[in-house]
């Protein structure tokens, strides 16, 4: 019933699309007969009629259609009405959801190219730096031809540092390809600018998503963290490792490990105390050693060494659980990675503290309009909705679907599921039918490929490590005879076309060796095989022995001693056996799949707090960039304030008290009376300082003489102030969320008691801004270098 629904509602948003795709219909016969020169200044006029107040909903059936033409003239490629269709899902902000091999690439360019005439910035946006080197590379004539400028959003060259304003340089191009880790610190670099000059990211205008399931929904909780200067480093590593090395299971923690959530019992808590020599862990003194035990205890019990990380050469590597690529020069963040190096007894790194955060959820949420193409999108339509608003648009296939989806073959154990696997491959093999082999982990793929070998089959192995030979061999998976065996993400992005004689035998075979965490990736496995009306088939192989079974699957059949059971009764080849196991899977997938809805919502939540927070702090950092004037930035007043709340707090109704405030905030110089005023009048002694205040800073102006840059020092101190506290109080909330796991503590909500006190903290953060900037602006140096550009020394 819910899928008849989905598919009348479908139906009739692809209905109100085709009248939008007449009406570009219309308008391709009449630029088909335009010349080269003529079809080209189209771009000129649809500029001025921009400028002019048409907006883009006006343009899109002649822009579209002359995107068309130019396609067919440069490329040699014509978009099809599919792609058009998908094509306006993408320009209304929403995700048509387009299978393998119906063109996503082409299809972006017309919404690329329609907002890229406001000058204001089109992005396309994927997962790694081949996939938007590629199609950039392949976009390139036909944008260029049109006259719009088009560039890769980075240098592709390893270490590579920029020269002032070359990022400045790329984001005022038209279009840019680039991928969404690159977009994200670009992001961020750009807010940590301190001056205007040394910003270059333009406000986020429009973007196309590719791949954009992997992306936003996902990867939606993933951070993106640039680090700054080493923490203290901390001996309770070791210490807290050992201790939780001699905890029992149920009786001093509990585990969710679904939702990747450890805990002390009370039991544990009471164990805590007594190693570690206090009253209540729990107490405020003690905030580093109970996120040091939580640390060690998912280091021991929630992170498996060759699952989610190796160890290589004395150091911790992690492990991509959904791509098995491995992440070399990534860290877990917040003495995560250090607790498993501790846990694995090699040298403990540098904790490195964060100076920015941003989630790609928040980061896409930057933008005034956004799209995302996959070709699995209707499967992740709630995440999509509830996370960003966007409404998923099946686009109907140019050619009927040939593939064969088989229904799953069943077996007791993965012993034999794995050989029978080999078998099927082997006879593929025999009539020359290339055959796609896809399995979780890595370790799986080498042992499938290994096995191969032995029985003579030369193969392929693609293990998710370089994208660019994975893209070359993913692509000439269509061979005669060919035999591929990859990881479930390997080559993601790439087609696979099949060598002549290939749809003879029945097209490419897919082999999938388990379901994987969601159906979605399986889904997307499937699309391997079947493009653009192309023969094939899948085949997904299960038993109870699969991961996603043992970990997220429920029923008798599960406990000890059952399977043997069940199999010297040689009851494991019974259809109610095998109905029973692949509901039993399919019921995992949902848990997983629902677990995962809850760990992004969950993620969403925690999020709420820093993501409020950043939008004050940049859009504060952004006035003060653009503020020109001295007086409009109510320095005295800020000051005022500043001076009434160190009376009320730092007893400064004594000479002595005074004396030191001032040294210390205002002038280390002073060598005035204090006593010319009475001590116990609050607004005396603040008049008193503000006074002080006025002088210091009318002697800066007069040791730097060009306002110009007298305003570019005030400037410099107050971003100084913003960003120091800022920098800490990221790195407190990243330390703090480590700290508070997914339970009730202490009879309060762990996200209403994040949320309490990362307000709490941000509150505290804002008065220390205050502080500081009084201070840099009193007890700063100001110098200037050979070039004339002014240096501050600031006091901390």
């Amino acid at each position: 019933m819910k899928q008849r629904i989905n598919r009348i509602i479908n139906q009739g948003r692809l209905k109100r699309l085709s009248k939008r795709l007449r009406q570009v219909n219309a308008w391709s016969a009449s630029c088909r007969a335009l010349s080269d020169e003529a079809l080209q200044a189209k771009t000129a006029e649809f500029q001025q009629r921009i400028q002019q107040g048409a907006s883009l909903e006006s343009l899109l059936p002649e822009a579209y259609a002359v995107v068309r033409e130019a396609s067919w003239r440069v490329l040699g490629m014509y978009p099809k009405e599919v792609q058009v269709l998908g094509a306006i899902v993408l320009h209304d902000g929403n995700m048509p959801e387009m299978q393998t091999g119906e063109g996503k690439t082409l299809t972006a360019t017309m919404p690329l190219y329609l907002n890229g005439l406001t000058g204001k910035g089109a992005y396309l946006i994927t997962t790694n730096d081949y996939l938007a080197r590629r199609d950039c590379e392949e976009m390139t004539p036909l944008f260029e031809w049109l006259g719009l400028s088009i560039t890769l959003g980075f240098v592709d060259e390893p270490n590579y540092e920029y020269a002032p304003g070359e990022k400045k340089a790329i984001y005022a191009h038209d279009i840019i390809y680039t991928t969404n880790g690159r977009l994200g610190f670009d992001y961020l670099i750009d807010h940590l600018a301190d001056g205007q000059e040394g910003k270059f990211l333009p406000p986020l205008n429009f973007g196309i998503i590719d791949e954009a399931d992997s992306i936003i929904l996902d990867a939606a909780q993933t951070p993106l963290v640039i680090s700054g200067a080493p923490r203290l480093q901390s001996n309770l590593f070791g210490i807290t490792k050992m201790f939780v090395e001699t905890l029992k299971g149920e009786q001093h923690y509990d585990m969710d490990d679904k939702a990747k959530a450890i805990w002390l019992t009370d039991e544990g808590v009471e164990a805590a105390n007594t190693y570690f020599g206090v009253d209540n862990i729990y107490d405020a003194p003690h905030f580093d050693l109970v996120r040091n035990i939580n640390l060690a205890l998912r280091a021991r019990y929630l992170f498996e060494s060759n699952l989610d990380y190796f160890v290589y050469d004395g150091e911790v590597v992690l492990i991509d659980r959904v791509t098995g690529r491995m992440l070399p020069g990534t860290k877990l963040q917040s003495g995560l990675h250090q607790a498993i190096e501790a846990k694995e007894g090699i040298e403990i790194s540098q904790d490195m503290s964060a100076m920015a955060s941003i989630t790609f959820q928040n980061l896409f949420r930057q933008f005034d309009k956004f799209g995302g193409m996959s070709g699995t999108s209707k499967l992740g339509e709630k995440g999509f909705f509830d996370l960003y608003g966007k409404v998923v648009v099946q686009i109907p296939t140019d050619k009927p679907v040939e593939r064969i989806d088989h229904p799953d073959l069943v077996f007791k154990d993965n012993v034999s599921k794995n050989e029978a696997i080999i078998e099927r491959v082997c006879a593929l093999h025999d009539i020359n039918r290339p055959v796609l082999l896809i399995t979780r982990t890595a370790e799986m793929a080498e042992y499938f490929s290994m096995q191969l070998f032995e029985r003579d089959i030369p193969n392929n192995l693609l293990i998710a490590q370089n994208v660019a030979k994975e893209a070359q061999m993913i692509a000439e998976a269509g061979q005669l005879g060919a035999v591929t065996v990859a990881t479930s993400m390997a080559g993601r992005g790439t087609d696979i076309k099949l060598a002549d004689g290939v749809k003879e035998l029945g097209g490419l075979a897919v082999i999938v060796s388990e379901h994987m965490e969601n159906s979605r990736v399986d889904r997307q496995l499937r699309g391997r095989a079947g493009r653009q009306g192309d023969p094939g088939l899948s085949q997904i192989y299960i038993s109870l022995e699969d991961y996603v079974v043992q970990r997220w699957g429920k029923s008798k059949l599960l406990e000890e001693g059952q399977l043997e059971k069940i199999s010297s009764q040689g009851l494991h080849e019974s259809q109610l056996f095998q109905r029973r196991v692949r509901q039993i899977v399919a019921r995992a997938q949902r848990v997983s799949e629902e677990q995962g809805i809850a760990h992004r919502e969950m993620g969403n939540e925690y999020e709420k707090s820093l993501s409020a927070q950043r939008d004050i702090i940049y859009e504060e950092r952004d006035r003060v960039l653009k503020q020109w004037d001295v007086k409009q930035m109510a320095l005295s007043e800020l000051a005022r304030e500043v001076f009434q709340r160190a009376y009320r707090t730092q007893d400064l109704n004594t000479e002595m008290n005074l004396r030191n405030y001032i040294y210390q905030h205002i002038s280390f110089q002073y060598t005035g009376d204090v006593t010319d005023i009475n001590l116990n009048e609050e607004n005396a002694v603040v008049e008193k300082l503000a006074m002080l205040f006025e002088q210091r800073l009318a002697a800066q102006q007069r040791l730097i003489k060009d306002n110009y840059m007298f305003m570019r020092f005030v400037q410099k101190s107050i971003l100084k102030a913003i960003d120091s506290n800022w920098i800490q109080q990221v790195d407190h909330l990243q330390q703090l969320r480590g700290s508070i796991n997914n339970r009730q503590n202490g009879q309060r909500n762990a996200i209403f008691e994040y949320h309490r006190v990362a307000l709490a903290s941000f509150e505290t953060m804002r008065e220390a801004i205050k502080v500081d900037i009084i201070n840099n602006i009193c007890q700063s140096v100001a110098t200037f270098d050979k070039k004339g550009d002014l240096v501050v020394h600031f006091p901390n």
